[in-house]
Formats: structure tokens, C-alpha cells, sequence
């Protein structure tokens, strides 16, 4: 008879947390059918859980994220390594199993990753999308390559502690042509915790959506220091897609008055207008890219070099197809290639957003 109670109570405990995960993933659910909705939680929601959260992250030195990434493959090794040597009955590995999964999903969406499910950017912003063609294509990039070569600059000497001060200063200025909600809690860019191992995937920095935490890679060369940093502070601003995060970047260095910021959002954004160049103008590539200044093509090269010279490929390669599933399953249909898609972005938005080239 005790061993039937304890077994009625096991059941009700699971159906208890079957109806929880199951409300919670149809909440879930319903926000990603529902831009609008998405939109409002994101304005009205998330800077007070900005708040709290980075409030939290702030008092620590190091990254909670990090920890926490390392607490929960743990907590979960520990689970799989019980039940397969039966300290815990399969009943009780699945009860635990769904209720990890579902705090880690639900607490993933309601403090940030909601913001996959927004409005696009043409209608958060009001500006028109523009026709995207190859002759569109060609004359920007003949305009932008000006401009760059312009402003070009050695960055080799930079002060990053003043450039943080210097993009949370413009983030704060432009926070309502770039409808954001400012302050949205406090930006305090952490260091990796295992930095060495990112600099093997390739990964320049990252936004720690659990406690609000934004992480650069101090393994990146200056003049893309800036750009890294505009970027996933503009994730932290509840920006989640590449493309739009890589606008929001150019946006705000761009507009820089510090020379060194202002030739980190051209340089940063440049790769990604040749290599569309490559793509649909193949023939126009070479004659453009050799109209860049030298020093910028030496500059993107030893940028190259600085990332291959650190590649794991095999740890790379994993990391891509991990974060390209990891997109994709949050409605980002390119996967990785979203980074990319700023150029239509950029095409649209230029002379709007920031000075016409």
C-alpha cells in the first residue's frame, strides 16, 4: 500500500509538471505567432527584466552565463550518469529531465529570447525597404568603398575602456531613431571565461541572455573591437538577429566622433558588402576590391590571419552547425548566413539611420 501511495504521488508530481511546461510552451508558442505581442513584451517586459538581471550580473567580476552553461551540462551528466546506473528509477530521470528542460526554456525566452519572434526591422523602423539588385548593389559599394577608404585609420593604439564609454554614450543618444528602450539595465562587457577555447571556434563575443551579460573576446584586434562590442550590446538591447545586430553596430560607430570607432563600423562592415559583391557580381569583384585602400585590405587580411593562426577546425566546425541549428530553430531561416544579410539592410537604411555615402 505505501509503495501504490508513493507511486499515486509520483504521477500527480508529473502530471503537475506536464500541465506547467505544457502552459509554459504554449505561451511560448502563441509569442511566436504573434510579432505584435512579441513586440509589446519586449518594450513593456523585458527592460525591467534587463534591469534586475544585469543588476545581479554586475555585482560579479566574472560570468554568471559561463558558470551556469557549466552548472547545467553537469546537473545533466549527473542525471543521465543515475539513471543508467539505476541510483534513480527512469520515472523519476524523465520527471527530472523535463523539468530541467523546461526552466532552461522558459527562462531562456522570458528573459530574452523572445526577441527572435519581433516585428522586422522595416516595421519596427518605419523605413521602406529598398529594391536590392545588383546594380543597387554595385553603386553602394562604390560609394561605401569612398567613404572607408576616408576614414581609414591605425588602430593599433586603442583605449578600449574609452571606447565602451564612448558606444554606451551613443547608444544613449540614438536610442530613439533606433527605437530601443534605454537604459534596458546596465552594460558591463565580461571577459570569456574560456577565451582560448572561443578563439579556437572563431567566436569575437557573445550576449549571455540568462543573466544579461555581454562577453567580448579580447583576442580581437582593435579597429574590430568597437564593432564586436556596438554589436552585442545591441543584442542586450533585445536586437536578436546577426543582421540586424551588424546594422545596429554600423549604425553606432559610425556616427562616432572618435576616428578610431567611426573606421571600425566601415572596415567591420565591408567583408560583408564584397563577399555579397563575389556573389551576385563576380565579374565587378576584382576592379572594387582593388578601389579599397591597401592599408584596409591589409588590415582585413591580418584580421584573417589573427583568427586562423588561433582555428581548431574540427571545434569550428561544430560550433557552426551548433549555432546554425540554434538560429534556425528560432525562426532565422538562413542560419548563420543572417549575419550576412545586413548588406540589404544597410542598402535600405543608409542616409536614414546615419550619413548617406
Amino acid at each position: 500500500m505505501r509503495l501504490k501511495r508513493e507511486d499515486r504521488v509520483g504521477k500527480r508530481q508529473f502530471i503537475r509538471l506536464l500541465m506547467v511546461a505544457g502552459g509554459l510552451f504554449a505561451i511560448i508558442f502563441l509569442f511566436s505567432l504573434s510579432p505584435t505581442l512579441s513586440e509589446w513584451y519586449m518594450h513593456r517586459i523585458y527592460p525591467a527584466v534587463a534591469v534586475v538581471l544585469s543588476f545581479i550580473s554586475n555585482i560579479f567580476p566574472f560570468s554568471l552565463y559561463d558558470i551556469f552553461l557549466i552548472v547545467a551540462v553537469l546537473l545533466l551528466i549527473v542525471l543521465v550518469v543515475s539513471a543508467v546506473m539505476r541510483k534513480i528509477s527512469l520515472s523519476r530521470f524523465l520527471f527530472s529531465v523535463i523539468r530541467f528542460v523546461t526552466v532552461l526554456v522558459a527562462w531562456f525566452y522570458f528573459v530574452w529570447g523572445i526577441a527572435y519572434f519581433r516585428e522586422d526591422f522595416y516595421t519596427r523602423s518605419d523605413i521602406e525597404e529598398k529594391e536590392y539588385d545588383p546594380e543597387v548593389l554595385k553603386n553602394f559599394t562604390v560609394r561605401f568603398i569612398e567613404k572607408a577608404n576616408l576614414y581609414y585609420v591605425d588602430c593599433r593604439d586603442m583605449d578600449r575602456s574609452d571606447v565602451r564609454l564612448e558606444i554606451e554614450s551613443l547608444y544613449r543618444s540614438l536610442h530613439e531613431p533606433l527605437k530601443i528602450s534605454y537604459p534596458n539595465g546596465k552594460r558591463k562587457p565580461k571577459p570569456m571565461m574560456f577565451e582560448p577555447l572561443y578563439s579556437k571556434t572563431g567566436v569575437s563575443g557573445y550576449f549571455g541572455p540568462f543573466f544579461n551579460e555581454i562577453h567580448v573576446n579580447n583576442y580581437s584586434l582593435n579597429f574590430t573591437y568597437p564593432s564586436t562590442l556596438a554589436h552585442e550590446m545591441a543584442h542586450q538591447f533585445g536586437i536578436a538577429l546577426e543582421s540586424e545586430a551588424n546594422l545596429y553596430a554600423f549604425v553606432i560607430c559610425a556616427q562616432s566622433n572618435d576616428e578610431k570607432i567611426r573606421y571600425s563600423a566601415y572596415a567591420s562592415t565591408l567583408n560583408y558588402l564584397l563577399n555579397d559583391v563575389y556573389r551576385v557580381l563576380p565579374e565587378e569583384y576584382a576592379s572594387l576590391r582593388t578601389s579599397v585602400r591597401p592599408e584596409i585590405i591589409a588590415d582585413l587580411q591580418r584580421n584573417r590571419r589573427h583568427w586562423l593562426a588561433a582555428r581548431n577546425e574540427s571545434l569550428s566546425t561544430i560550433q557552426d552547425k551548433v549555432y546554425d541549428g540554434y538560429l534556425k530553430t528560432n525562426k532565422i531561416s538562413s542560419g548563420q548566413a543572417n549575419y550576412s544579410e545586413v548588406v540589404e539592410l544597410l542598402i535600405s537604411s543608409y542616409g536614414i539611420l546615419t550619413e548617406s555615402p
